[in-house]
């Protein structure tokens, strides 16, 4: 019970600590460009929330142990930086569960 009440002021002050500075992002107007300039960290963060996005809207909901989803779209964003984060991450994404 200890280690709980711990964790819950850990959160609850890491929660009240970024809210001063947090700035709303609209997540559907990030471009490949910030993607790719976002750092690893942040990438995989993104990976994983496009991932999600696209399971809740398509039903479907892959496991694979070798996801070629990250290389994908990497590369396709490094030499496409103008382009919509979300719009490229669902085309490659159904094309991905298409079997393309």
């Amino acid at each position: 019970m200890r280690a709980y009440r711990c964790m819950l002021v850990a959160v609850a002050g890491l929660v009240i600590a970024g809210s001063g500075h947090a700035a709303t992002r609209d997540y559907a107007k990030l471009t490949c460009g910030d993607f790719v300039t976002s750092g690893k960290a942040n990438m995989a963060v993104l990976l994983w929330w496009l991932h999600g996005y696209h399971a809740g809207k398509s039903g479907n909901i892959p496991f694979e142990t070798t996801d070629p989803y990250p290389s994908r779209l990497g590369f396709y964003c490094g030499s496409h930086r103008a382009e919509n984060l979300l719009d490229t991450s669902e085309r490659i994404l159904n094309e991905l569960d298409r079997g393309i």
